[in-house]
């Protein structure tokens, strides 16, 4: 601002900033795998190999999902998301997912810290814990100390803090209390000194803390110079949950003396009684339930997740394989129409779809009808990867990589198919070309072997029998354009309702989707064949308006894919063309 001196009244102009309308990162999956480790029901980044077996473990051997991750990988996939599925409620006799477990004593046998594994699992059956008290510092009383007094005077204050337990100590006994404020070098106590403490003596202040060591085979975490109070800075139930990786602390209340309230000190004491919770895996553990924020498990745990587009099961299948809950086949299906309609509900996600294993070309096209969704896409048949076992996999960790490259290099309204499946050496199942025309007809995407030109993705389909909404890349590009708008266009709530807001909004929206034009997402040779922004009286008619709502029309032309190339050849003849002359 200019510098004003005379009085009066000043216009200065100012700009309002309106939030930019952009298209938010796609080809982001989140992948419900089996894991021995790692948080329940609370989605975690993934962004290499060794963040994943940091954080879950290593891979177990009946499950997909670590093949599926590193396959995301090899195919261009960046960032991901991980979410684990084990059962946590189950009838008596169920093994369901538990945290290891020990408790940590005081000087009378009473409990005073409960130790529990980050999360549930048997892993947390690996871990040791060691406390002991830190070597007692101690400083001289430089004042006499009366009977009944709440202060001492000492010659330094070196690591004493509000909380901190202390001892006041001299040839004749000692007076245990808790810091309850530092000033100067003049420590305030909560207990009253019972008899006069002599500098003379000499008179020392200890103050007493321990050190806790938490340890597996592989990690190691140590905390030093704790404290059992909750004022004090290095609380140990505050200290040690923000900071560990392995535990989880649960402090009880004290009782009695203040020297009893010292913790035993223990030498690798194990923690024990965890549970994985999978030997009963059923289809409810990975559809869940929704209570509410903060009680949501399963699938339903993702209904406020705006991080991720892309829904892949890979373990599904394994959980089918291995677990005697799964019975049948409508049992797979539950779960998967279950996650199609989560991602119809929020009109932002995709579910990457895997056939049963074993399945032949007539359990492909059965497999097909059993959805009818343009939130999904069902890929066919399974894959053999180049690194680990040998074995026949689920595909849609590798699609979902697929999918990634794509939006990352091209854009969402790129097709993911005609591109080479990295990381895999052949299919369960080699398709012929009228197999291949069978399951494209009935919206099954094939994975092709196409011989030097590398293993591809065949196909571009969802689940649906509309025809509107027969292209995968339609409605991924629709749900973006969507989301977008939406998230861009809420600085309009609450701005009055009138001409000036609806040209204003008009023209924003318009200029983004000319954007979205000129990299080729939408069609037409024109901007007006290509989309059109309807936002006037015709759209918000008195009545709207008086109700405190805005209508704008936008109509999209999204580019959809070349699916089918004809050439059409014919051979001339020399004696037709002369004939063709000759004629009047």
């Amino acid at each position: 601002m200019a510098e004003i001196r005379s009085p009066g009244v000043y216009y200065e102009p100012t700009t309002q900033h309106v939030t930019e309308i952009r298209l938010d990162q796609t080809g982001v999956p989140v992948f419900l795998g089996i894991t021995l480790k790692g948080p329940l029901d609370t989605p975690q980044q993934i962004t290499n190999e060794a963040q994943l077996i940091q954080i879950f473990g290593e891979p177990t051997p009946q499950s997909y999902l670590h093949s599926s991750i590193k396959g995301f990988f090899a195919n261009g996939g960046e960032v991901c998301y991980v979410l684990r599925v084990a059962r946590v409620k189950g009838a008596p006799g169920e093994e369901v997912a538990c945290a290891a477990l020990s408790v940590l004593k005081g000087r009378r046998g009473q409990a005073l810290l409960t130790a529990r594994a980050k999360n549930p699992g048997a892993w947390g059956d690996q871990l040791r814990l060691t406390l002991q008290e830190s070597p007692e510092h101690f400083t001289l009383l430089t004042r006499d100390g009366k009977a009944g007094a709440l202060e001492v005077q000492v010659e330094s204050t070196y690591r004493l803090a509000q909380g901190a337990l202390v001892c006041v100590r001299d040839p004749l006994g000692a007076h245990w209390a808790r810091v309850r404020k530092l000033v100067d070098r003049v420590v305030h106590l909560d207990r009253p000194l019972p008899r006069g403490f002599s500098s003379f003596a000499p008179s020392k202040l200890y103050l007493h803390t321990f050190d806790l060591l938490v340890e597996t085979q592989d990690e190691r975490e140590r905390f030093e110079r704790l404290s059992l109070h909750r004022s004090h800075p290095r609380w140990v139930e505050r200290i040690v949950n923000q900071q560990s990786r392995l535990i989880d602390l649960l402090s009880h209340s004290e009782e009695g003396a203040l020297e009893d309230a010292r913790p035993l000190n223990v030498e690798a004491q194990p923690l024990s009684g965890g549970a994985d919770g999978l030997q009963h895996l059923g289809p409810e553990d990975f559809i869940g339930e929704d209570r509410g924020p903060g009680q949501r498990r399963g699938l339903m745990s993702l209904v406020e997740d705006t991080r991720f587009d892309l829904v892949v099961m890979p373990d599904l299948m394994a959980a089918f394989q291995h677990s005697a809950r799964f019975k049948t086949h409508k049992d797979l299906i539950a779960v998967q129409e279950a996650a199609v309609s989560l991602c119809a509900r929020s009109s932002n996600r995709f579910a990457l779809l895997d056939m049963p294993p074993g399945g032949d070309l007539e359990e492909a096209r059965r497999w097909r009808r059993h959805f009818d969704s343009p939130y999904a896409a069902l890929y066919f048949p399974w894959i053999i990867p180049a690194i680990g076992p040998a074995r026949p996999m689920p595909p849609s960790g590798y699609i979902a990589g697929v999918f990634a490259r794509c939006d990352r290099q091209e854009g969402v309204h790129r097709a993911p198919a005609n591109q080479v499946i990295e990381g895999i050496v052949d299919f369960e199942v080699l398709l012929r070309d009228e197999d291949i025309g069978q399951l494209n007809a009935e919206g099954v995407n094939c994975l092709r072997h196409f011989g030097p030109r590398g293993l591809r993705v065949w196909g571009a389909r969802t689940c649906s029998g509309d025809h509107q909404w027969r292209y995968l890349n339609v409605r991924r590009t629709m749900s973006a354009i969507s989301q977008a708008i939406e998230q861009g266009t809420q600085w309009v709530v609450f701005e009055p309702n009138s001409e000036a807001l609806w040209k204003r909004l008009t023209r924003i929206i318009a200029s983004f989707l000319m954007d979205l034009r000129e990299q080729g997402m939408l069609s037409g040779q024109t901007p007006e064949e290509a989309f059109f922004v309807r936002c006037d009286h015709e759209t918000n008619p008195p009545e709207d308006v008086e109700r405190g709502m805005l209508t704008c029309d936008i109509g999209l032309a999204i580019t959809r894919p070349v699916e089918f190339i004809i050439f059409r050849l014919s051979q001339r003849l020399e004696d037709q063309a002369q004939v063709e002359e000759e004629l009047p």
